[in-house]
């Protein structure tokens, strides 16, 4: 059984809970074209693995926080 260092920080990565573009979408009630949208515009980041596109659900949060209406 490996042993872990407790005092080791966590690899963002790993720690960061993933979406697809589908998934991200249902998730602000907005269209899978609307999520490419935003990734093409530079709006969203996304990541590619093989030919699944991937985002991390605190940028949606990050996303909808900065089109806050004042």
């Amino acid at each position: 059984m490996p042993v872990t260092d407790p005092s080791a920080k966590p690899n963002r990565a790993s720690n960061a809970q993933f979406v697809g573009r589908i998934r991200a979408a249902q998730l602000l009630d907005v269209s899978p074209q609307t999520i490419d949208k935003f990734i093409r515009s530079g709006r969203l980041r996304a990541y590619r693995i093989g030919r699944k596109v991937i985002v991390r659900k605190d940028e949606l949060l990050r996303l909808v926080e900065a089109n806050e209406i004042q």
